[in-house]
């Protein structure tokens, strides 16, 4: 039987991505909508994976951006 590696992942709803990001609840549903950002849903709540955003900022950087 294989064992799954366990992963130290940190989950943030959309209250911390909003403020994370500093944009509007809307934005956050369209970049959702748009599949811009990878979010999950359990129930009525939205979660997303921290690392995933930063992951997604970082790929989609402006190539001229000071980093």
């Amino acid at each position: 039987m294989e064992t799954l590696k366990k992963e130290n992942i940190k989950w943030i709803k959309s209250k911390d991505v909003r403020e994370m990001l500093g944009i509007s609840d809307s934005t956050l549903q369209t970049m959702r909508i748009k599949k811009t950002i990878p979010a999950y849903k359990l129930g009525a709540t939205w979660f997303y994976r921290e690392d995933e955003i930063i992951e997604t900022l970082l790929a989609n950087k402006n190539q001229n951006a000071a980093v």
